[in-house]
């Protein structure tokens, strides 16, 4: 991290979200891959880091072997916030981060608590970049 640079939010999806999944893992559980797919799934969630910055949004992955993805936010072009009923239950949601470059898919940040509060803190930060940048959206 630069020294201007400062830590907004980190976190990792709850293991809620895939609740659906792994029930279903369960009742299959006399097969051995439900179980193992069960636990890969686990282990995918609790090793799956996301950071927000003043300057950047990071997601990290990977157990044995790691994996990390950067992205200035200046590059972001907007955010919406999903609650399918589940997550809604247990106050989750999934923040979805969508890119000026169209050939790139979103991000989505899945299952975190106080999502809404943390989309209004990462648009915060994408509009000081933007202002630090001198880029403005044409009309």
């Amino acid at each position: 991290m630069i020294a201007d640079e400062r830590l907004i939010w980190e976190g990792h999806p709850s293991h809620l979200k895939d609740l659906g999944y792994h029930a279903l893992c369960l009742l299959l559980a006399p097969l051995v891959v439900p179980v193992a797919l069960s636990l890969r799934r686990i282990l995918d969630t609790q090793f799956r880091r996301y950071g927000i910055t003043s300057e950047r949004l990071r997601v990290t992955t990977g157990f044995l072997s790691k994996h990390v993805y950067e992205l200035e936010l200046y590059r972001v072009l907007e955010t919406s916030l999903h609650q399918p009923f589940l997550l809604r239950l247990f106050r989750l949601a999934n923040l979805e981060v969508m890119l000026e470059d169209a050939d790139r898919p979103p991000i989505v940040i899945r299952a975190v608590p106080d999502a809404a509060l943390l989309r209004e803190r990462l648009r915060d930060c994408v509009e000081t970049m933007r202002d630090r940048k001198h880029i403005h959206e044409a009309a």
